[in-house]
């Protein structure tokens, strides 16, 4: 009993240390050495990575911080869940922690005396299940691993992150290959080891590992080199189209001849090809993280939903977002909340970009880049939710929004600042067209606001202020009022001005587009907004409804199945083949649905037959859209 009760007093006393630990305020951490961080990703095929780090110290109150608020996510998404095995050692000793009672990605503890370091051990538990993941989780198969550091690090409290010195290692599986743009160092075995860099730049700089690796050099411009670095499931989709491969280097050569100066020392498209993992995409300054189907390079389908977007709206944000970045998403480090308001610049601008780099390299055709606008416009005229929350509020509450469900999204809006500031920016770039007769347009704006000199990373931060004097640098206008008008007002129309300036109009032919067909197909479901007013996956299940359609009207809801249309079971072709019969009201569609434990039939009152958009030439406005996508580096 004696024993017992020391113990409980020793006890006491730790946590009664801990807790004032919490209190007190930290002790600076000894920034003239780097922290050093090994990652073993040999337990990388089933889910598991182990780190351990080594971080310099002083004794007393210290705070570490496991990353919160992501770069690229815009969102507090560190996968702080899958923290497992969290152990702080000096020397022999254990240190016992504290997790915030607020903060719960902070961790408190005290330094005991002639202590100058301590060994952190701890797990990531990478998800197992594809849609678990967020966008940057560290992902994994049985084959590949694209490894983000900040799932796999605690840093000190009291410095900026790019005041942190680190030093990294990584080991992966026998006969696995790596790519990344940290600088290597050395390389050993399985082991590699990078130079030191800033908490920043590590974090900054994820790792591709895989066994079917493959890395294509696309060229060096104004001494950076850039390069294809493909991780697969199979060897057999490492086979990449050289003509494909050749649009990748054109595109490099259009985003020079676009802004006219590159921010980066190298830059590397990573490329994971994976059909276990969440296709996606995230940006960083010197590469880029592109999360695609394993038959990317050998399905057309994948190549038409894919191809075009991804690659260039990633590249994009190496200039708009990672150089030039809001002040609002500039923070000193990963705990500091974001303030998200200006994303219509960050992914609206980017989303511009990228389709506009798309068609000058090639990756796009002509006819795909209108049918993509066209597609846009008609997906804008249906998100009912702009009637009560204009485009600026889906920015701000865009940390919430990322994460919402995808039924009911045409009533709520969703991260709407991606595509309908694409069609902003499209207003912006041809307003300036118009008003100098052709002599400028945006891409005076990317010269004068993301080029200047070709270096190494760097942050320059900006508000909207420094965007409207920028704008108006280009040609005078009242940009302020222009962009509040657009940003700020619920219940706006459409934003379509662009097209029309552009020389084009929407119109709706019985004919899908083969970009539609790709992304039907990709995505298994049927896209009847335009008619129905309804999105069913190929399983029956309804994904969406539209406010005011047919669909809505008859009582159809998210989260119904629908089992038979027309009174026979329910196929993707049977649906396409109601809607066309409705034409000229020759007859309806009947939907059987199940509700839970319920069924229920619906009949939608529909008579327009099957309508796909399109855009149309119209000849009595120049034609600006058509110099918008022109190639403008030399061949």
């Amino acid at each position: 009993m004696l024993a017992t009760a020391r113990v409980r007093c020793a006890l006491v006393v730790i946590t009664v240390a801990v807790a004032v630990a919490a209190r007190a305020p930290a002790t600076e951490p000894d920034g003239s050495r780097p922290i050093e961080v090994h990652v073993d990703a040999r337990e990388a095929s089933r889910r598991l990575l182990k780190s351990t780090l080594t971080i310099p110290v002083r004794p007393g109150p210290l705070k570490l911080y496991y990353p919160k608020w992501i770069q690229g996510e815009h969102a507090p998404n560190g996968p702080i869940a899958d923290l497992a095995g969290l152990t702080i050692r000096a020397g022999t000793r254990a240190i016992p922690w504290q997790r915030d009672d607020i903060d719960l990605h902070t961790f408190h503890m005290i330094v005991p005396e002639g202590t100058d370091a301590v060994e952190v051990a701890l797990e990531y538990l990478s998800p197992a299940v594809k849609e678990a993941e967020s966008f940057t989780s560290a992902s994994t198969t049985a084959r590949l691993a694209m490894v983000h550091w900040y799932t796999v690090v605690l840093y000190p409290a009291g410095k900026p992150a790019r005041e942190i010195p680190v030093r990294a290692r990584l080991t992966v599986p026998n006969e696995w290959k790596v790519g990344t743009a940290l600088p290597i160092e050395s390389t050993g075995g399985a082991t590699t080891s990078f130079k030191t860099v800033s908490l920043e730049t590590l974090l900054d700089s994820p790792a591709l590992c895989g066994r079917h690796f493959r890395e294509i050099p696309l060229g060096t411009r104004a001494g950076a080199a850039h390069s294809l670095v493909i991780a697969c499931d199979s060897a057999e989709g490492l086979k990449a189209d050289p003509a494909l491969v050749e649009n990748y280097r054109r595109l490099i050569d259009e985003a020079h001849a676009l802004f006219g100066a590159h921010h980066y020392r190298s830059y590397r498209f990573l490329m994971t090809l994976s059909d276990q993992i969440r296709h996606n995409a995230v940006e960083h300054h010197e590469c880029s993280d592109n999360r695609l189907p394993e038959r990317f390079f050998l399905d057309d389908t994948y190549r038409k939903q894919w191809t075009a977007w991804v690659l260039a709206h990633e590249y994009v944000h190496s200039w708009n977002g990672k150089y030039r970045r809001p002040d609002g998403l500039a923070t000193p480090d990963y705990q500091q909340p974001m303030r998200t308001r200006l994303l219509w610049v960050y992914e609206g601008l980017t989303e511009y970009l990228g389709f506009v780099l798309s068609a000058r390299s090639g990756l796009y055709t002509p006819e795909l880049s209108q049918e993509n606008l066209a597609l846009i416009a008609d997906w804008a005229r249906h998100q009912g939710g702009r009637s009560w929350r204009p485009l600026v509020d889906t920015t701000v509450a865009a940390p919430f929004l990322y994460g919402a469900r995808g039924d009911w999204q045409s009533r709520r809006r969703g991260v709407d600042f991606y595509d309908e500031g694409a069609l902003l920016w499209l207003d912006v770039d041809t307003l300036i067209r118009e008003k100098t007769d052709g002599k400028k347009s945006l891409d005076d704006f990317c010269k004068t606001f993301y080029g200047g000199t070709d270096g190494p990373p760097e942050v320059k931060p900006y508000t909207f202020e420094n965007l409207v004097a920028s704008l108006n640098g280009v040609v005078a206008y009242d940009w302020k009022t222009f962009l509040d008008r657009r940003l700020n007002t619920a219940g706006a129309e459409v934003p379509l001005d662009g097209l029309a300036r552009g020389g084009w109009k929407v119109v709706f032919r019985d004919k899908p587009g083969e970009l539609l067909k790709a992304r039907d197909e990709d995505d298994k479901s049927v896209d009847l907004r335009g008619t129905l007013g309804l999105i069913v996956r190929d399983d029956g299940a309804v994904a969406d409804v539209i406010p005011g359609s047919p669909a809505d009207k008859a009582g159809v809801g998210p989260s119904m199945k629908v089992l038979a249309v027309n009174d026979r079971r329910l196929s993707a072709e049977r649906l396409r083949q109601a809607v066309v019969a409705t034409k000229g009201g020759a007859t309806k569609v009947t939907l059987l649905l199940e509700n839970g434990d319920y069924f229920q039939t619906a009949v939608l009152d529909y008579s327009g037959g099957a309508r796909y958009p399109h855009l149309e030439r119209v000849s009595s406005t120049p034609d600006r859209l058509s110099d918008v996508f022109r190639p403008r580096a030399a061949k």
